[in-house]
């Protein structure tokens, strides 16, 4: 019974995530078309407020996203145990594939981007009016680069410490 309850609430974290992930560039993207329209316009003076408000809900969600990487791997750790307990050679968490291309596919891969690419467009938009195409360019790029190290330390130090608490656990 526990097994079953923990596989139910591991795979709704997995559907939020992947209907997230699939929604968010669709939204931004529709919301970014809208605000800049077909591009013959001169950019409207709301353009930057609307970046910085999708830049701050998109960083709440990437936010929310790292909460539910983190309590997905906490349910695949505790599946680990009871797949080991039950003596069950072939569940869902104890047999997974390996991460390719250095961990961009797996869990995380979508994650690291999705949500840097996100920020960095809602970032050229807040940039635009004032710094003109390649100024909002490079700032969008520099964001992008400052989120995906952000997010790699911070997977990292997760991992660190996560590592540091078994440990001791299995000794």
């Amino acid at each position: 019974m526990a097994y079953q309850e923990l596989c139910k609430s591991y795979q709704s974290i997995v559907d939020f995530r992947a209907k997230l992930l699939g929604f968010l560039p669709l939204a931004s993207g529709a919301s970014l078309f809208a605000v800049l329209g077909n591009g013959t316009n001169p950019v409207p003076y709301y353009a930057s407020v609307a970046g910085l408000f999708g830049f701050a809900i998109t960083l709440g969600l990437f936010f929310y996203e790292l909460r539910g990487l983190q309590r997905a791997a906490a349910f695949e750790r505790t599946g680990r145990q009871l797949e080991s307990e039950l003596g069950l050679a072939n569940g869902q968490f104890g047999v997974q594939p390996a991460p390719q291309l250095h961990g961009f596919v797996d869990a995380r891969g979508a994650a690291w981007v999705i949500y840097p690419s996100v920020l960095a467009a809602w970032g050229y938009l807040v940039g635009l009016q004032h710094l003109g195409v390649w100024g909002s360019a490079i700032l969008g790029i520099v964001v992008a680069i400052g989120v995906g190290a952000w997010f790699a330390r911070r997977m990292k130090a997760v991992e660190a410490s996560h590592a540091a608490q078994v440990a001791p656990a299995m000794g």
